[in-house]
């Protein structure tokens, strides 16, 4: 992995951890050498993208995270797009409804809107999950071209570990291109089943659409949830790429 792609894997980190962390700890989890994490942690700090924590010797995000908010939810073509549809699909489904993006180490989680009745989700606005479990980060990478993807299973060698899981990945990540969604039951929360659908701007993913739902409310409506869904991600696309 070269230095871009290994700076911005220390700033996706840093910013999805709930409390500031230590150079030990970024190395650990990222598998890089300490002596990198400091060199281009000295980077992003001089940028302010990171900054020093209260805690002495840890780090947390900087000042230019306070910019970007508020100018991604104004500005960004994806959620101009689809604010509307997405709530239209959760009054239909009466389930979890989320647009999620992603970056080469983790799904985001950009807008929401939760179900009256109760969920157990992990997914939460601005925060990031894996990008190897569960339907919305597994349909967001089966439509990345291969490059990408093989930039995704080196960043998650340790968690794949074995050839043979990279292979069962590759296969499942080939039925949901085949077949235009993804779903999942119990692999980021137990008991719920997750469904997504690929938003594209031409030929490229920008993010997914994915209705989550307790899988013992969800097994007799399958496929209502995956046509719904399928749906939505369409009719995203299309105003997308009309814009």
């Amino acid at each position: 992995m070269n230095s871009i792609n290994r700076t911005l894997d220390i700033l996706s980190y840093v910013t999805s951890c709930t409390s500031p962390v230590t150079p030990q700890v970024i190395s650990t989890a990222l598998d890089i050498p300490l002596s990198t994490v400091y060199r281009l942690l000295t980077i992003l700090i001089n940028w302010e993208f990171i900054t020093y924590a209260k805690q002495y010797g840890t780090y947390t995000i900087g000042a230019q995270s306070i910019k970007t908010q508020e100018k991604y939810y104004h500005h960004s073509l994806l959620m101009n797009a689809s604010r509307s549809s997405l709530q239209s699909l959760a009054k239909k489904t009466q389930e979890t409804a989320a647009i999620i993006t992603s970056n080469l180490s983790e799904t985001i989680c950009v807008d929401m809107i939760e179900s009256e009745q109760a969920l157990r989700c992990s997914f939460i606005i601005g925060r990031g999950n894996t990008l190897i479990k569960g339907a919305s980060a597994k349909t967001l990478l089966a439509f990345r071209d291969e490059q990408y993807q093989e930039l995704v299973f080196e960043i998650y060698t340790k968690q794949l570990q074995q050839p043979k899981n990279i292979q069962q990945l590759k296969q499942n990540l080939m039925q949901i291109r085949q077949q235009g969604f993804g779903t999942s039951i119990s692999e980021i929360d137990e008991g719920v089943f997750g469904v997504a659908a690929p938003i594209f701007k031409g030929q490229e993913v920008l993010a997914v659409v994915s209705v989550m739902a307790p899988e013992f409310r969800a097994t007799h409506r399958l496929n209502e949830l995956i046509s719904d869904t399928c749906q939505t991600a369409h009719d995203i696309t299309k105003l997308i790429n009309l814009e």
